[in-house]
């Protein structure tokens, strides 16, 4: 027998079964809490806590805090909208502000209000224009004052899973913001803009900063000036000059012709590309900088040379106070692809004496080494600097020349070495402030051969084409016969009985062959003591012999031009020079 189970159509099930009513429900009450969250929140007024809000801030900052507005918001996480914002600055620092953003969000965490205590998880700031400010008479930064404020509050890590007792530090965000500079009351042309920053607690003694932004300078119309990056830390200290930091920036390679605009304000007529880093780690008060700039593809702009320079530089130095002068300042440079700048570094390692002459033990062949002091970052022209390089393959300095003439030979070679001392300091005339002598032992490519003229009896082609060139400036120059700002030329060819280097003690020459004049900013004068040698002078250089005239060998010649211009020649009496020594002591 078959049983028979009555069949329930579809359309006759009831409509609410008790599962959907409460599906329903839940649904109805989550559409009325939403539609709640998102209109009621605008109609709440929270205003009568303004001044207990900007009160909280301004006691967090160390200083007065004022804004338009502030508004409560439940979506996407709960929080507060505050509208144009201004922190104030102390009567010491001026009276700009030290920040104004128009727009400031505070996220809550939402498990701190089950707590009925409110922490903050996140702030961030909308396009803040910021002053940094530093006082010119102490050297102090505005924003010193506010780090050792925000030292003072005991906060727990931002990251900590679980509230503590201390409340956790938020972390703070600006988007496209402006840091403007100022010394004392004047604003200086440097800015960065569309920049990045960040700022947390990782640790409950250590706060982590992170900042990128566009550098410019307002007084000129750089345009691409590549990337500043700054990372690191920033610890916590009873004293504000212990106060721990290890910083760490780098600034991304940039067209080297608006890397002059940005730093000395105008385009310097090089090209190429520009990149740099550092380090910066210690105490506020002394800390170890460290840094390495690169320029790379190095030309001049008014033509692309077969081969373009390259500068690889090492710098350290000891900071004092936050970056308000540097002292012991040594930078390597090496001049040739076989001394690296990691040997450069591991010899700045080494005690180096001080002074304007270096002994022999002390400098490494093939670097360019620099000293000296900045007294105040604020004011370059104050520095002291000594320069030394010493055993430079004298091809180095033709390949310098290279990039300022394509007109020299490309089989032309220059051998021997090249020593240079140099220095610049902050005392004394204006004229006394640089000096400084290089010299060349150069062995030239050999004279060209003219037509009916002998060769050179009982010389080698080495011993026949040496030459010394002396090129001194400043107080290292003979003082009363230098136009200002022109260097001392003064190249001779040294007899077989010269012994040891050439020095800035110009001897007697042997024969009649000599160069002597000067360089100058307009310019530059030459006196060739005979036809020849201005022959084998052009032989090197070709600008040199432009516009010489055809005369007799061992006419004496003197060459005059103008940076740019034509050269003029006339018939000079030759010039010997008697033995003199001019070095600084």
């Amino acid at each position: 027998m078959q049983s028979s189970t009555p069949q329930v159509h579809e359309e006759d099930a009831p409509l609410w079964t008790p599962v959907r009513r409460r599906r329903a429900t839940y649904v109805a009450t989550a559409v009325l809490l939403l539609t709640l969250l998102i209109i009621l929140p605008p109609y709440i007024s929270i205003s009568h806590y303004q001044r207990r809000v900007a009160a909280a801030i301004s006691g967090a900052l160390g200083r007065p805090v004022h804004f338009s507005s502030i508004q409560m918001h439940v979506l996407p996480l709960p929080g507060f909208t505050i509208k144009y914002l201004v922190v104030s600055e102390l009567p010491e620092f001026g009276s700009e502000p030290v920040m104004v953003s128009d727009t400031v969000e505070a996220r809550l965490r939402i498990s701190s209000l089950w707590r009925r205590r409110i922490e903050v998880s996140q702030i961030s700031l909308e396009a803040p224009s910021i002053n940094l400010v530093r006082r010119t008479d102490t050297g102090r930064w505005n924003l010193q004052g506010i780090v050792t404020q925000a030292s003072q509050i005991s906060s727990a890590p931002t990251a900590q899973a679980k509230a503590g007792d201390a409340p956790r530090f938020p972390y703070i965000q600006a988007t496209d913001a402006r840091l403007n500079i100022k010394n004392g009351d004047n604003k200086l042309p440097f800015s960065v803009k569309e920049a990045q920053f960040s700022l947390w607690l990782p640790e409950e003694s250590e706060w982590h900063l992170r900042f990128s932004g566009k550098p410019v300078r307002t007084d000129t119309d750089v345009s691409d000036v590549g990337l500043l990056r700054v990372e690191g830390t920033l610890g916590r200290a009873a004293d504000l000059s212990a106060t721990p930091v290890d910083m760490q920036a780098s600034w991304k390679p940039t067209p080297l012709g608006e890397a002059g605009k940005l730093t000395v304000g105008r385009d310097m007529g090089w090209r190429g590309e520009a990149s740099a880093a550092a380090t910066l780690k210690g105490t506020l008060a002394q800390a170890k900088l460290s840094g390495d700039l690169h320029l790379l593809a190095l030309r001049r702009a008014d033509f692309v040379p077969e081969n373009t320079a390259e500068i690889n530089a090492h710098c350290e130095a000891t900071t004092a106070g936050l970056l308000r002068s540097l002292h012991d300042i040594k930078c390597a440079v090496p001049t040739d692809e076989e001394t690296s700048i990691f040997s450069a570094m591991e010899f700045l390692r080494r005690t180096v004496p001080t002074g304007h002459d270096l002994p022999d033990a002390s400098a490494k062949p093939g670097v360019l080494l620099l000293r000296g002091d900045v007294p105040d970052v604020m004011h370059w022209e104050s520095v002291n600097l000594q320069a030394s390089l010493k055993n430079a393959q004298a091809n180095y300095a033709l390949a310098w020349l290279r990039l300022f003439s394509k007109r020299i030979p490309r089989n032309a070679g220059l051998g021997g070495t090249v020593d240079l001392t140099a220095w610049k300091e902050d005392n004394g005339s204006a004229k006394d402030r640089w000096g400084g002598t290089l010299v060349c032992a150069c062995t030239l490519p050999p004279p060209p051969v003219v037509k009916g003229e002998p060769a050179t009896a009982g010389a080698t082609s080495q011993q026949a084409n040496r030459w010394n060139l002396v090129l001194t400036y400043g107080a290292l120059g003979v003082r009363g016969e230098t136009p200002a700002g022109a260097i001392t030329v003064n190249a001779y060819r040294p007899s077989p009985t010269d012994a040891g280097r050439p020095g800035t003690t110009i001897p007697k020459m042997a024969g009649d062959e000599a160069v002597s004049g000067q360089l100058g900013p307009n310019g530059y004068t030459l006196i060739y003591s005979t036809r020849a040698t201005a022959e084998q002078a052009a032989a090197l250089l070709p600008p040199l012999g432009d516009g010489m005239p055809a005369l007799d060998t061992s006419t004496a010649l003197e060459a005059e031009r103008t940076w740019g211009g034509p050269q003029t020649w006339t018939v000079a009496a030759p010039v010997k020079p008697e033995p003199r020594a001019r070095r600084r002591r």
